[in-house]
């Protein structure tokens, strides 16, 4: 069984399209709720899977196709080629973790990102890669960091807040 369509009909009750296994795919059959969730377990869990990607093509993240190739693209964006991609995470060193947590944050093309001491801990690899992918991302970051030398060169402008003020200085 698959579950295809979703809609509220009389009395905000929800029904369901599914197309049931063995039959052609243009038969399918409209379900209410209240049927589906007598029926085995794993076909609730079909239609709270439905409900989740509903939800996320809602939110704009079902714009991007999971596909193998989309996947190897992105974590290539971020300094992960194909041979580190397959490899279990714990063989992977504190900055390529790094990479991939950053790549994982953006794959939904977030509009702002917000980043708390992200060059803590990174190689001079990463770090390139981290700057580079800032300065070229087409939304908003808010970063807080000591290190100068990547605030200098990320940064238009900087918030010094202390005391219970706000010093905002530009730059460049």
């Amino acid at each position: 069984m698959q579950v295809i369509g979703r809609q509220t009909r009389s009395g905000n009750k929800l029904w369901y399209e599914v197309h049931k296994n063995g039959r052609k795919d243009t038969d399918t059959d409209w379900e209410p709720l209240q049927f589906l969730e007598k029926m085995a377990p794993y076909v609730l869990k079909l239609v709270r899977n439905y409900d989740e990607e509903c939800k996320s093509a809602a939110s704009g993240m079902a714009l991007r196709p999971i596909t193998a190739i989309e996947v190897r693209k992105h974590l290539g964006d971020f300094g992960i080629d194909e041979d580190l991609a397959s490899q279990k995470i714990k063989r992977m060193s504190g900055g390529q973790r790094s990479r991939l947590v950053l790549a994982a944050a953006n794959w939904s093309r977030p509009h702002v990102i917000a980043l708390d001491e992200p060059t803590n801990y990174l190689d001079n690899d990463t770090l390139a890669a981290l700057t580079h992918a800032l300065k070229t991302f087409q939304g908003g970051v808010v970063t807080i960091s000591h290190n100068q030398a990547f605030v200098k060169e990320l940064c238009n402008e900087t918030w010094l807040v202390e005391n219970g003020t706000v010093v905002i200085n530009k730059m460049k």
